[in-house]
């Protein structure tokens, strides 16, 4: 019985990268790409009802900026930030989830939001 609820207590910690709660700059007209690393466990990509679902978003949708996961990894660790950006602003990147459980701890939640400043050009290349 002591051993079973040690192993009932264990959540998973999620653990979002980077620490810092603001992004490189963008410029408007540049290239931009920033990644965004989950660790802890495998994300969960479902939502209450079961539904596929992103991990993020870019608020205001407007600014250029997309998200997508780094890479084919069913894990889902990694989200990338890209795009040019087309206006100056405050672009807020919110990343919002769950880990999946295993046989000897629950799932673990993460929330974190980030923020880039997107400056504007600075005139003719």
């Amino acid at each position: 019985m002591y051993i079973s609820s040690l192993l009932s207590a264990c959540t998973l910690h999620a653990d979002v990268t980077p620490y810092d709660n603001s992004l490189n700059d963008a410029k408007v007209g540049t290239l931009y790409t920033s990644e965004i690393n989950i660790s802890g466990g495998a994300v969960s990509s479902l939502d209450s009802n079961g539904k596929e679902r992103f991990v993020g978003e870019i608020t205001p949708s407007d600014t250029g900026l997309t998200l997508r996961y780094c890479n084919d990894s069913p894990a889902h660790n990694c989200v990338r930030i890209q795009g040019v950006p087309v206006k100056p602003g405050i672009a807020t990147v919110r990343v919002s989830g769950g880990l999946f459980g295993t046989n000897v701890a629950t799932g673990g939640e993460f929330d974190k939001t980030y923020t880039i400043t997107i400056k504007d050009s600075e005139g003719p290349s």
